[in-house]
C-alpha cells in the first residue's frame, strides 16, 4: 500500500468520526469561577451569593491586596485580554490538580513578558491546534503584545491570582472538590448526556446552515458559581451553570452549537461578511447571535423541545435583530446564511 493510499484511508476515517457535543467537568473553571465569586471580579459573571457563602475561603489580606490590583488593572484598559488571560486561556488547558493550572499561569505568563502568543502555542503544542480555527493567529498576537505593554502589573496580578488559589485549595478546595463537587457534576453530566448523545446536534445545525462543522468536539464544561447563560472558553468550549435544569441547559447548548458554526475564522476570511467581521466583530456577534435565536426553533421541533419557555438569548438589545433576520431569512429563495447576516447587519446598522 503506498504512503498516499495510507494518508487517503486515515482522512477518510477521521472525517467519519462523529462530531459529537460533550458535556463533562473541569477544576479550572470551577477555581477559578469560585476566586472571582468571593472577589467579585467584574464582567466574570461571579456568582454573588456563593462569592459571600464561601467568602471564608480566602484571608481579609487577600481581599485587601486585590482592591489594590484591581485599581491598577482598570488603568491599564485592557479589561477583555486580562479576561482572556486570567480565566478562557487556562480553563481551555487541560488541568488534572492545582500544581498544572499553577504552571499554565506561569506559562501564560512567560509569553505575556514575551509579548508573544506563539510562545504559548509552542509550549502546548496539539492542545491549541483548534484556536487558530477560531479565531486568526494575529488576533492572539495582538492581545499578547497589547499585554506585554504593561507586562509587569499582569505579572503581579498572575502571582496575586496563583496565591489565592494556592490559599482556596489549602483551605477549603481541594477536599471539596473531591469529595463533594466533582462527583455532583459527574452524575450531572452523565444525565445531560444521556439526553444529548442520541440526537447529532451538529448534523442538525449543518442541514440548516449548510455548513461544515469546523472542530471535531464541542466540550460544555459545568460550572458551579456562575450565572451567565453561557461563557465561551475559545473555539470549541463552553461553561454552563450546574444549577440550571437540564432542559434548559440542552436548548442553551443547541444555541451555542449554532454560534460555533458562524463565529470562526471561517466568517473573517467569507467575502460576504469579511469587512464587517473585521470591521464591527462585536455589533456582527449580536446579529448571529439573532440568527440562532431564530433558527434554533426548527431544531427544538425536530427534537421535539417545549418551546414555552422564553429565550434567554433575546435579550431587549437582541430582540429587533431576531425579527429582522427571520424577515430576510424566509425572503431568501437560496438560503446563505452568511447573505442573511449581512444583509440583516445593513438593514439594523444602517450607513448613514
Amino acid at each position: 500500500m503506498t504512503i498516499s493510499l495510507v494518508i487517503q484511508i486515515c482522512f477518510v476515517k477521521w472525517r467519519t468520526v462523529p462530531q459529537e457535543v460533550i458535556v463533562s467537568s473541569s477544576l479550572t473553571p470551577n477555581i477559578l469561577m469560585h476566586v472571582f465569586s468571593c472577589l467579585e471580579i467584574d464582567g466574570s459573571f461571579f456568582h454573588s451569593n456563593y462569592g459571600l457563602k464561601h467568602h471564608f475561603t480566602l484571608t481579609e489580606e487577600e481581599y485587601v491586596l486585590w482592591e489594590k490590583h484591581a485599581k491598577k488593572c482598570l488603568t491599564l484598559g485592557c479589561s477583555a485580554e486580562l479576561y482572556e488571560v486570567l480565566f478562557q486561556i487556562p480553563s481551555y488547558i487541560p488541568a488534572e490538580d492545582l500544581e498544572m493550572l499553577l504552571q499554565n499561569f506561569d506559562n501564560i505568563g512567560a509569553a505575556i513578558k514575551e509579548g508573544s502568543f506563539e510562545t504559548l502555542m509552542i509550549t502546548y503544542g496539539s492542545v491549541f491546534d483548534d484556536l487558530l480555527i477560531y479565531a486568526p493567529q494575529s488576533i492572539f498576537e495582538s492581545h499578547f503584545q497589547k499585554l506585554h505593554e504593561n507586562y509587569e502589573i499582569i505579572l503581579e496580578t498572575f502571582d496575586f491570582m496563583k496565591n489565592a488559589l494556592q490559599i482556596v485549595w489549602a483551605n477549603f478546595y481541594q477536599k471539596y472538590w473531591f469529595d463533594d463537587l466533582l462527583p455532583r457534576l459527574e452524575q450531572h453530566q452523565q444525565q445531560l448526556n444521556q439526553i444529548i448523545k442520541p440526537l447529532n446536534i451538529v448534523n442538525a445545525w449543518k442541514k440548516i446552515l449548510k455548513l461544515d462543522f469546523p472542530y471535531q468536539e464541542f466540550v460544555v464544561y459545568l460550572v458551579e458559581p456562575t450565572t451567565t447563560i453561557a461563557t465561551n472558553l475559545l473555539a470549541e468550549k463552553i461553561m454552563i451553570a450546574n444549577e440550571r435544569e437540564d432542559l434548559e441547559n440542552y436548548k442553551i447548548i443547541i444555541h451555542e452549537v449554532g454560534r460555533a458554526f458562524l463565529l470562526n475564522t471561517n466568517i473573517f476570511n467569507n467575502e460576504i461578511v469579511k469587512p464587517i467581521a473585521l470591521g464591527n466583530i462585536e455589533r456582527l456577534s449580536l446579529i448571529v447571535d439573532a440568527a440562532c435565536s431564530y433558527l434554533k426553533h426548527n431544531l427544538f421541533e425536530q427534537f421535539r423541545l417545549k418551546d414555552n419557555d422564553p429565550d434567554p438569548y433575546a435579550t431587549p438589545q437582541i430582540k429587533p435583530y431576531i425579527k429582522t433576520f427571520g424577515e430576510i431569512w424566509e425572503s431568501l429563495e437560496e438560503k446563505n446564511i452568511y447573505k442573511a447576516l449581512l444583509d440583516t447587519y445593513n438593514k439594523s446598522f444602517p450607513i448613514v
